[in-house]
Order: structure tokens, then sequence, then C-alpha cells
């Protein structure tokens, strides 16, 4: 999401403090970054009201990129990987791993998932906070492997999977659920967002320039 403001709402600013060194820079600096630390607040309480994830994880996904004299535009831009699946009040069940992504839908049990300790690269930047995940057995993330379950079983019972013959010792892939970007994106998220943005931009410049003048004693 981009706000600036247009050249014309730029002469204006500039005419109204020309006798003031930096004058509508600073009005207009103050109002872009007003706007956008605004603005992603309510980014999150939106997502939050799609997503089942805390305002903190939300909000780990997004950055502002400020306005300055020299630029005077701003970016709030929603960025990240996919978020593990864990982070969605995972729960285990006898069957596999209870989670609830969307607040729309009911919680659903992922059959044959488990948790686990991430180590090395397994562990995404997005969720360094977090030292557990969700994975799944790469075999039954492609559909199942004919007789493995039954070989599990008689030949190899108390083995562990890792120490079981490579044909046996399957990788794992760590579950995940969508990206925060993926969700600010959509329509009925990032419009009435927008909307708000705008109009809060607009009354930040009438607030700013007030501001500026109480200041000056003009």
């Amino acid at each position: 999401m981009l706000v600036e403001i247009d050249s014309a709402g730029l002469s204006r600013v500039k005419w109204l403090f020309s006798d003031i060194k930096n004058g509508a820079e600073k009005v207009l600096t103050k109002s872009i970054n007003k706007t956008l630390t605004s603005t992603r607040v309510q980014a999150v309480a939106r997502i939050g009201n799609e997503l089942t994830l805390p305002a903190k994880r939300i909000k780990k996904d997004f950055y502002i990129s400020k306005a300055k004299y020299k630029k005077l535009s701003g970016k709030l831009v929603a960025s990240g990987a996919p978020v593990g699946l864990i982070q969605f009040g995972a729960t285990q069940r006898k069957m596999g791993i209870s989670v609830k992504v969307l607040r729309k839908n009911r919680r659903k049990v992922v059959k044959h998932t488990f948790i686990a300790k991430g180590r090395g690269a397994s562990i995404s930047k997005d969720d360094d906070s977090v030292k557990q995940h969700m994975y799944m057995r790469e075999y039954l993330w492609k559909g199942g492997a004919p007789g493995v379950k039954f070989l599990r079983g008689k030949k190899y019972p108390n083995v562990a999977w890792g120490r079981m013959p490579e044909k046996f010792s399957f990788q794992v892939r760590r579950l995940t659920g969508p990206r925060i970007e993926d969700i600010f994106a959509k329509k009925r998220v990032i419009e009435p967002v927008t909307i708000q943005a705008n109009k809060l931009f607009a009354d930040t410049i009438a607030n700013q320039i007030d501001e500026m003048f109480r200041r000056q004693n003009l």
C-alpha cells in the first residue's frame, strides 16, 4: 500500500508554509508516517478477523517504509513466508493434530501429523520464536506407500524411523498455512483498509497544518 500526496496538494501545503524552513516537508512527512502506522493497526485487525493468529504474529510480517523530506511518500508492505501450521492453535489428537486456520471454519484434524522440534533450515525465519512445528512424513504427503504400514508393524515394530532401512526412512515435510501478504491482498481486506487510509491521511494533514500554525503563532 502506497501513501503519497498529489502535486496539487503538495503545492498548496508548500504555499501555506513558504516562510517556514522545511515547514511543508515536516507537515507531510509526519502526516504520511502517522497514517502508515495507524493503517498497519487497521490492517492487522482485519487480518485478525480472517485468521486465528495473534496480532503480534500478524504484525511481524508488516514493515513500513517511512517518508522523508526528500521522498514525500511511504509504503506499508506485507511480506513473509507461509505461517507454520502449528501457530493456528495446534492441539494433539488421537488421529493427528487439530488446527483452525480461518475463523469462519471449524477446527480440523490433519491426520497422521505430529509435533516435533525443528532444527537447522527446517525453522523458518518467520517462526524463529517457535521451536516446535507440525510435520507429516513425505510418503503420507504423496498419498501413501503400499506395504509401509504392514512392514513397519511386522518387521520393525520398535525401531525409530530414522534408523530403519533407507526405503522406510522417509523424510518429513513441515506443514504451513497461508501467507499474511496473501490475506492482506484479498479485496475484502485491502479495500476498506485503503479507504480508511485515504480518509485518515486527509484528516492528519489538516491536523498537522493546524499544529504547525499553532506552534508558529500564526
